[in-house]
């Protein structure tokens, strides 16, 4: 087991650091690059987003890496801390997936040729949703904050972070919240939206517009529905197999290896709230030219001749980014 322990401990350190790194910096370019457009209401779910995303990397990931690769868990030995970790952690996940599908659904409607529909892409609705939707994630975790606890594992005889919920609640969270919340309910969504978008493109009879929105607003929102579901997907279905077989009896070899594979999935989790701003990066040709002007410290002339264009209100209002 001492090797297995090891490998995981490598994995977590030289993987998830990189994660943890590249995608808090790319969150926070995100904000960089969408805040001069904070007004259109699909950037400002972005901005939202981006910073939600830096909570989750910061709660989620960046613990676990002191964790399991420093030995450096708190939750074990500060209830406070246990508590927190337990409720916030899994509200900024829903927070996260729950944005992602609202600017899915901006985007849907922005694209709709009837004036009724478009109008439901406005900046009041947008901030309403994500302030309705951070509230409502904070309350659906109260719970976790109350029945956290710090107690010693059956299996591995640790101190472990876990909750002393009453069983209607902890099978609440097994078949409903971990796999609809954070699996069914975001996948169909995003997959409906983005159908829906992309039929209404193809019925745009302006050319300028169907080359401007099928091409960056299609290709970025259908990038970002296999990052999630490639990430999320086999970490429910793993983590659904752990809860269901946590009582069964097993050997060392099979032990050891469903800890390495846990590792390797919980790290693959994470991909889908770092890789925004490459999503972003590569699918908008606006935004691309923005990260450019900020990273190469490009500065626009007074008369607009620059060589790389303004990320500009009004393109992203018809690209919807």
């Amino acid at each position: 087991m001492s090797s297995t322990t090891e490998l995981v401990r490598s994995l977590t350190i030289y993987v998830g650091i990189p994660i943890f790194t590249i995608g808090t910096v790319g969150n926070l370019l995100n904000v960089r690059c969408l805040w001069r457009t904070r007004r259109n209401p699909c950037a400002f779910i972005f901005i939202c987003l981006s910073l939600i995303n830096c909570l989750v990397l910061f709660y989620g990931l960046f613990t676990r890496i002191l964790g399991v690769g420093f030995n450096l868990d708190w939750a074990t030995s500060n209830l406070i801390w246990c508590k927190c970790r337990a409720a916030f952690s899994q509200a900024v996940f829903f927070m996260s997936l729950t944005c992602v599908c609202l600017a899915s659904i901006d985007r849907y409607f922005a694209s709709c040729r009837e004036e009724k529909y478009r109008r439901l892409s406005r900046l009041s609705y947008a901030i309403c949703a994500v302030l309705l939707t951070c509230v409502f994630w904070v309350l659906h975790s109260i719970p976790d904050l109350i029945y956290g606890t710090i107690a010693r594992n059956a299996v591995t005889g640790v101190m472990t972070c876990t909750s002393s919920a009453p069983k209607y609640f902890t099978n609440y969270q097994i078949y409903v919240s971990l796999p609809m919340y954070l699996g069914v309910f975001p996948a169909l969504i995003l997959i409906a939206s983005g159908l829906l978008t992309y039929r209404n493109t193809r019925q745009l009879q302006a050319e300028r517009q169907r080359g401007v929105i099928q091409k960056q607003l299609t290709k970025m929102m259908l990038m970002q529905i296999p990052i999630i579901l490639v990430s999320t997907v086999p970490y429910i279905v793993f983590t659904e197999y752990s809860i269901f077989s946590a009582t069964t009896a097993k050997s060392t070899a099979q032990r050891a290896t469903e800890s390495i594979i846990s590792n390797s999935i919980t790290l693959m989790f994470y991909l889908s709230f770092a890789a925004s701003f490459f999503v972003f990066f590569v699918s908008s040709n606006s935004f691309r030219h923005e990260a450019k002007l900020f990273i190469l410290c490009r500065k626009r002339g007074s008369d607009g001749n620059t060589q790389v264009q303004p990320f500009s209100t009004v393109a992203l209002k018809n690209t919807i980014v």
